[in-house]
């Protein structure tokens, strides 16, 4: 039988996904005691000078859904481009920076040693810049061949390269405790990376997974709507950076339309299997996110409730679909949605809509703890499974 270590770098998923897992649960169950702590009188966790309600946004878009990103994107790449699958002296430098950095700062997080924070950031902001390295040299080889561009992986590497910079302004946040580069930071944190890359992935994955498992569906993934979609995306970043209402209305209406066309047109007319329900179900939070964010900047006090229906309902509800969909296939498993997957997927589903609510009563702590919980008890179960299967051999004897 393979060593851990080996396994874990069998396939180019493997670590980063395990990274991302464990990070997942042990950063989310850290938001919840410090909830808990702050407004049910439990004991508090050790506290550094960096504020825990300033370091919930940052380690969700630029460390956990980071992780898995990277996961996928140094598997699909090479595919995407018809190359062969990535050796692992190239991707795992990669997975090995990349989980220092997330188990760095979740210690600090859980100790309240700020040191180990800012040094699990820069660490995982090496390992980043190293995964752009590797992913350009795979595009780089593409575009030489003379082939038709690759505009999915063009996008995914646009926003990757956005959210390393949205790090860099995290890190000086870090270490010099200006919070002004930690705003600019989520906002192209969310809008420059996360929403992106997200949407780049489910434009080139939903149409070509429905159009295998439902009858008669009709693929439509037009490189226009990715242009759009750049184009609403940069205004939206312009107008959260300035913050000039009518700008963030304008591209928000325009996002919200988009989107909601995309999820008209993916919807299944007919029998569809679970993993495809999650994605299309999962990508209706876009057009409700936009259109809140669209409200919001018309003058409507929504407070968080367009970041987290964005944040949490679109990418976390994707995240699940993606994550599985990989884990089940890369591990000789069947391309179906087993009962923990279902479980994560609907405690994402009442996490967000709890924590919107939350959002539109001035954020009553019941509902925020609740929201918290829900999120913890539903993803728990469910990373930890993947975890162990990212530390076992594939089920079907295949190596990877």
């Amino acid at each position: 039988m393979a060593s851990f270590p080996r396994l874990l770098l069998a396939a180019p998923h493997r670590l980063p996904f395990l990274s991302g897992s464990l990070g997942l649960g042990v950063i989310a169950l850290w938001w919840l005691v410090r909830l808990a702590g702050l407004h049910l009188g439990w004991p508090e966790l050790p506290i550094g000078a960096l504020p825990a309600s300033l370091l919930h946004a940052p380690t969700l878009l630029l460390l956990v859904y980071p992780a898995f990103i990277f996961g996928f994107l140094l598997t699909v790449f090479p595919r995407w481009m018809d190359q062969p699958d990535m050796e692992a002296r190239r991707f795992g430098p990669v997975g090995i920076g990349l989980a220092l950095g997330v188990a760095l700062s979740a210690w600090g997080l859980w100790t309240g040693l700020d040191g180990l924070v800012r040094a699990g950031f820069a660490v995982f902001a090496l390992a980043w810049g190293l995964a752009l390295i590797v992913l350009m040299q795979v595009y780089a080889l593409h575009y030489r061949s003379g082939q038709p561009p690759c505009w999915h992986a063009l996008s995914a590497l646009i926003a990757m390269a956005v959210g390393l910079l949205a790090l860099g302004l995290a890190l000086a946040f870090l270490v010099g405790g200006d919070p002004r580069p930690l705003r600019w930071s989520n906002v192209l944190g969310l809008s420059g990376c996360v929403l992106p890359v997200f949407l780049t992935i489910a434009h080139r994955m939903v149409p070509f997974f429905a159009g295998n498992v439902v009858e008669g569906y009709q693929r439509w993934r037009p490189d226009w709507l990715l242009a759009a979609l750049w184009t609403l995306l940069v205004g939206r970043c312009l107008a959260d950076l300035t913050l000039f209402g009518p700008l963030s209305a304008l591209a928000n209406l325009g996002l919200a339309s988009v989107t909601g066309l995309m999820a008209w047109k993916w919807w299944p007319r007919e029998a569809a299997p679970g993993l495809l329900k999650v994605l299309t179900w999962g990508f209706v939070w876009a057009p409700i996110g936009f259109a809140l964010a669209t409200l919001a900047g018309l003058g409507l006090p929504l407070g968080l409730a367009p970041v987290h229906a964005l944040a949490l309902g679109f990418a976390g509800s994707l995240l699940v679909g993606m994550v599985t969909r990989v884990t089940h296939g890369h591990s000789g498993r069947p391309l179906a949605m087993a009962r923990l997957p279902w479980l994560a997927f609907g405690a994402v589903q009442l996490a967000a809509v709890l924590r919107i609510v939350a959002a539109l009563r001035t954020d009553q702590p019941a509902l925020l703890i609740a929201a918290a919980l829900s999120f913890v008890a539903g993803l728990l179960p469910w990373v930890l499974r993947n975890a162990l299967i990212y530390l076992m051999p594939r089920k079907d004897g295949r190596w990877g």
